[in-house]
């Protein structure tokens, strides 16, 4: 048996950065993409996680990641592509139109893959609270102080896939 791993099981310090090649960060994100890419297009009805994040991610013992933990996964039986819904999911990964409104669409994963992307590439936990309990450091906060996005800009998964792949060009940022 394949002892298993995730994502967050990795030490993010310094060390990681230097222990994962960028061709290797690439590899995970383009598993993670093309497993989002399955759930939303290669199924009928298609499958929203509600919950990408680093310790839904697991690697095998050739660093090959698979989405997991589908625990509070929703199938969009609907023909509409937002779902008023309760919200589920993790804090800190949670897309703003959905943890605000309950408007669940498979934009809301792209949002949640688009911070694991981030922790993957900076080296850095989605959010690290300080001793008293607060949020010292969250990375969607630092990423908004950077660039204000919303909803309608972001891509599909799959479109995020083609821009990773350098199949399609990546957008000028609004």
């Amino acid at each position: 048996m394949v002892a298993l791993k995730t994502i967050s099981s990795l030490p993010w310090t310094t060390k990681m950065q230097k222990s994962l090649t960028w061709s290797k960060k690439k590899s995970i994100i383009l598993d993670v993409a093309n497993g989002l890419v399955y759930l939303h297009f290669g199924i009928k009805p298609a499958i929203y996680h509600r919950d990408i994040k680093t310790t839904n991610i697991v690697l095998d013992a050739g660093m090959n990641a698979r989405v997991a933990d589908f625990g509070l996964a929703k199938q969009n039986f609907e023909s509409r592509s937002l779902i008023n819904t309760r919200v589920a999911g993790t804090h800190g990964y949670l897309a703003p139109e959905y943890a605000l409104y309950g408007q669940l669409s498979e934009k809301s994963d792209v949002y949640n893959f688009g911070v694991v992307i981030l922790e993957i590439l900076c080296g850095r936990k989605v959010l690290n609270l300080s001793s008293s309990g607060a949020p010292a450091f969250f990375i969607s906060d630092w990423v908004w102080s950077l660039l204000k996005y919303v909803a309608d800009s972001r891509p599909t998964i799959l479109d995020a896939l083609k821009m990773l792949e350098g199949d399609i060009e990546i957008p000028p940022i609004p």
